[in-house]
């Protein structure tokens, strides 16, 4: 009797999440075609097929890793388009002038890159004042799935981490990893 309540809520919590695998940042930097430090300059939702995609342009202002490019545009699904709102859990949604790195995927057979891990490859970049630049993740709508050795393996924390700081590090994954091949 109790069971169909408790899986009723059970149900509910999950509809609004999307649950994909943890990644720590070294992975994060392996998983990753390029890796870029680039500034929205243009939102433009369209539909495409019957769903709701939103086209983001960006200017590139540092690479990290991959191609280097000066713009760069990702299509991702969701979005706001003539009055109905589009949202997937979990997916990086971009406004003109936000700030970012992102780790993006290969492009895909449409010849579009997404963030590696969704909200985890979007890290926003936070200028104020008082502090350095500060990366953030948001990983609202996002579960996990790990196992207790891959936990392990993500407790570096890179919230609030200084811009700098976290680029140096990424740096110097990327040289590690061209050292090891």
């Amino acid at each position: 009797m109790f069971a169909i309540p408790l899986l009723l809520m059970a149900f509910v919590a999950s509809a609004h999440a999307t649950t994909i695998q943890r990644f720590a940042l070294a992975e994060l930097a392996d998983n990753a075609e390029h890796i870029v430090v680039a500034t929205c300059q243009k939102v433009e939702p369209e539909l495409v097929h019957g769903n709701i995609y939103t086209r983001y342009s960006f200017l590139v202002s540092e690479t990290v890793k991959g191609d280097k490019e000066q713009t760069l545009t990702l299509h991702l699904p969701g979005g706001q388009f003539q009055g109905i709102n589009s949202r997937i859990a979990g997916m990086p949604v971009f406004a003109r002038g936000d700030e970012a790195v992102l780790f993006l995927t290969i492009e895909n057979q449409l010849g579009h890159a997404w963030p590696v891990g969704l909200g985890q490859g979007a890290f926003r970049i936070e200028r104020h004042a008082d502090h350095d630049a500060r990366v953030y993740q948001n990983l609202d709508g996002l579960s996990f799935y790990e196992t207790a050795a891959k936990r392990a393996t993500t407790a570096q924390p890179v919230q609030g981490a200084e811009l700098g700081a976290f680029l140096d590090r990424l740096r110097a994954l990327g040289k590690a990893s061209t050292d090891a091949r």
